[in-house]
């Protein structure tokens, strides 16, 4: 049962960053609503962002031009060949976090996530990109794949660290503040989503039932089937089977008739009314 690895949370915010970059490299500095936190000391969830300048006038036209392309594919090498040319731009994060927020448009997971280490490599507490890799390394490590633990554990340290920074992602000025609520508390859910998982995989559900719920608690009514279908099966696999009925049932009411989420959430149902029915418990 894969979940969507593509947040839509994710490839708003991260195509959507570079409006708030000045106009011309002599603007002021002031704060901008769209700054990524590379220069903040981790922990640091209330100080105000501080936006990244450019230094010259040629550095400035530079990122206009690269940031104005919108096929991921040239944006990587415009993004690539800035890096290069101004190798201490406070802008190369910026870039290649939008050629990654356009990968993940294009459903092109691999190369979302190489700007995703990308980005991380410029700055380090990018809440967006730490998420983006999270989320791909969890749904997309399997038990046969030599680095699994390696990659769960990355898995697991991205989310972990996006949660403890996403305070830091600052609105930006194309979302009004009801989008950009919505869109951060999915982003959180995300994050919780992704350690869920990675204690899915690592077989402790106990912990895998307690992140699925606070997903759950971010998402509210935005809460996707799948999400629901595997708090059933964590708390099923803990024995706890009320918990497992009414997250199951969740998941029949989140999922579309026909769909291969609807046909595994009627199976569990099944199993859980007849676990329900044996042990005594009353089932719904």
């Amino acid at each position: 049962m894969s979940a969507k690895i593509l947040s839509t949370a994710a490839i708003l915010l991260s195509t959507t960053l570079a409006l708030a970059i000045p106009q011309t490299a002599t603007q002021s500095t002031a704060p901008s609503p769209a700054s990524p936190a590379a220069t903040k000391p981790a922990g640091n969830t209330t100080a105000a962002a501080k936006s990244p300048q450019p230094k010259t006038q040629a550095e400035y036209e530079a990122f206009k031009a690269a940031s104005a392309i919108t096929d991921p594919t040239k944006l990587e090498t415009s993004a690539t060949d800035f890096a290069q040319k101004f190798p201490d731009s406070d802008l190369r994060a910026f870039l290649f976090q939008q050629a990654m927020g356009e990968y993940q448009a294009a459903g092109n997971v691999d190369k979302a996530l190489e700007m995703a280490r990308a980005v991380l490599k410029y700055d380090a507490y990018n809440a967006v990109a730490l998420l983006t890799a999270a989320q791909i390394l969890s749904e997309r490590t399997h038990d046969s794949d030599l680095d699994r633990d390696d990659r769960l554990t990355e898995a697991a340290n991205d989310a972990h660290s996006a949660l403890l920074h996403a305070g830091e992602i600052a609105q930006p000025p194309n979302l009004t503040p009801e989008q950009f609520a919505v869109a951060m508390a999915q982003l959180r859910g995300m994050g919780h989503e992704v350690i869920a998982t990675v204690a899915f995989k690592k077989g402790d559900f106990f912990t895998a039932a307690k992140e699925y719920n606070a997903a759950a608690a971010e998402e509210k009514e935005r809460t996707d089937a799948v999400v629901w279908l595997r708090l059933a099966v964590a708390n099923d696999k803990s024995n706890d089977l009320p918990a497992a009925m009414t997250a199951i049932d969740k998941a029949i009411a989140a999922s579309e008739q026909g769909s291969q989420i609807r046909q595994l959430s009627d199976q569990e149902k099944s199993r859980l009314t007849k676990l329900t029915s044996t042990n005594g418990t009353p089932s719904k």
